[in-house]
């Protein structure tokens, strides 16, 4: 009996942690050890240093990347510049003020607004005009006074050491919305996979997605809490079947290894190759390397970071 009973133990231990997998892996594998702000590259450059820390870059004569290539996520946010308003997609990690940044680039009034609520892409919510939230119902539903509070595993700021904070939410983007920033519109896409929330702009005028997490030129974190790569399927399918097939993709996390710092920038083809990488996965012809996370090859540097076959679906 005794047997039986150790034997089941284990059983509910190792199916435990296997269901358990993206929280425990958040825990304690996110947590960063080094330092989180290093020296600038040696590497050349695209745009001009601001305060030794932020790297602007030209995207085009309204659009500016800001990013914060010392930092260890290599992040990018966007300003985006209408006549009458403009929107920082993406508030950078917090670790240095990027308002004096902004300030430089425009004096149009500002709004924040996040791809997603983890801790590297909302360090300047609240410190701009206003704040705008993809409208979850999720997120509506917990908002207090005009104020939401993110949860540990939303946030995951224990990765820097960083609390979760409150959330001042002046205005909340509805999926497939315009927001208009003066002669220039930006449709607000839920693309969900990354986090359950996530949200890209499309600026059709200019052939331009920004996408913030949901693929960029890294491994693609599909593993975490709230990800989802059926979610990641579904969305490529319906990114494909909206954008221009000129549409050029502006990502939030540089390319850690190519020659040149600078915003990254994908394509379609991109989408397409990824397309082909998750239906292959779902069709078991896929080849991974890795344990947890199964890491599948897409294109270039992208590749796919998943969990197990019954997690993370």
């Amino acid at each position: 009996m005794r047997f039986y009973i150790a034997v089941s133990a284990l059983v509910g231990t190792i199916l435990g942690a296997a269901l358990g997998a993206p929280y425990l892996y958040a825990e304690y594998a996110l947590r960063r050890h080094g330092a989180i702000i290093g020296p600038p590259p040696r590497r050349p450059i695209n745009g001009r240093w601001i305060d030794d820390y932020y790297l602007v870059e030209v995207i085009d004569s309204t659009t500016y990347a800001i990013g914060e290539p010392r930092y260890y996520q290599g992040n990018y946010s966007y300003l985006i510049l209408g006549t009458k308003r403009a929107v920082l997609f993406d508030g950078g990690s917090g670790n240095r003020d990027i308002v004096p940044v902004v300030q430089s680039l425009t004096r149009l009034p500002v709004t924040v607004a996040p791809s997603h609520l983890h801790f590297d892409h909302v360090g300047a919510l609240g410190q701009f005009e206003r704040t705008a939230v993809l409208d979850d119902r999720s997120l509506r539903a917990r908002s207090r006074d005009g104020l939401l509070a993110l949860k540990r595993y939303e946030f995951l700021g224990f990765a820097d050491n960083i609390a979760a904070p409150k959330v001042r939410v002046d205005e909340w983007w509805r999926p497939g919305s315009t927001v208009d920033l003066g002669e220039r519109c930006l449709v607000v896409l839920h693309t969900p996979g990354h986090a359950p929330a996530s949200m890209s702009l499309y600026d059709s005028q200019h052939t331009l997605l920004f996408c913030g997490d949901f693929i960029y030129p890294g491994p693609l974190y599909a593993f975490l809490p709230g990800a989802s790569r059926h979610a990641y399927l579904r969305t490529t399918e319906q990114l494909l079947a909206t954008l221009d097939p000129t549409t050029e993709i502006l990502a939030a996390h540089m390319d850690q290894d190519s020659a040149t710092v600078a915003a990254p920038r994908l394509g379609v083809i991109d989408l397409r190759a990824l397309l082909a990488t998750l239906r292959a996965i779902d069709g078991k012809t896929a080849r991974s390397t890795g344990f947890y996370p199964r890491i599948f090859p897409v294109r270039g540097s992208i590749r796919f970071a998943t969990g197990f076959p019954w997690s993370n679906r």
